[in-house]
């Protein structure tokens, strides 16, 4: 009795086994309030930036943003936009973006400080990368978090503060 209840109920298991050995490996979405979910936002900003996605910047940064330039001259939310978005990218030149040294300097709830080492540039053989330390503020607002504010700073001390 007990060996046909068990030969019944294989095939099910055998149904179930995918299932369950999939779920084991799927990735989730970083959490919200993570280190990983600033760093995946600073990565699509890079990946709009090459797709001339204005939707996204738009949806990102907050009403009340200001940014500023490599001068350190403050760019309201639309001039910024637009200077990000200034270089086009056509199919023959395809760039590249790189996220590294990514920290969260402050987090606290509503509040998010990061900094980290932005490297873009194009596939074209005679390009030069270009290198710059961003610092990026984001504050919740109306449930989502928002940009406020990305300045250039200077490179973090070597001796390993950041």
């Amino acid at each position: 009795m007990m060996c046909a209840m068990r030969l019944r109920m294989a095939p099910s298991l055998l149904l179930l086994l995918p299932l369950w050995h999939a779920s084991a490996f799927a990735q989730c979405a970083p959490a919200p309030d993570s280190p990983y979910f600033f760093r995946n936002l600073a990565e699509q900003r890079a990946e709009a930036k090459l797709a001339s996605d204005r939707r996204f910047y738009e949806s990102l940064l907050s009403e009340q943003f200001s940014g500023k330039d490599h001068a350190g001259k403050s760019m309201p939310r639309e001039a910024f936009i637009d200077g990000a978005l200034a270089a086009k990218h056509d199919a023959a030149h395809k760039g590249y973006y790189a996220v590294r040294n990514f920290s969260l300097v402050e987090h606290r709830p509503g509040l998010a400080v990061t900094r980290y080492l932005l490297i873009e540039g194009d596939t074209d053989n005679d390009s030069t990368a270009h290198e710059t330390w961003q610092r990026e503020v984001f504050e919740v607002q109306d449930g989502k978090w928002r940009l406020v504010s990305v300045e250039d700073t200077a490179a973090p001390d070597q001796r390993g503060a950041t």
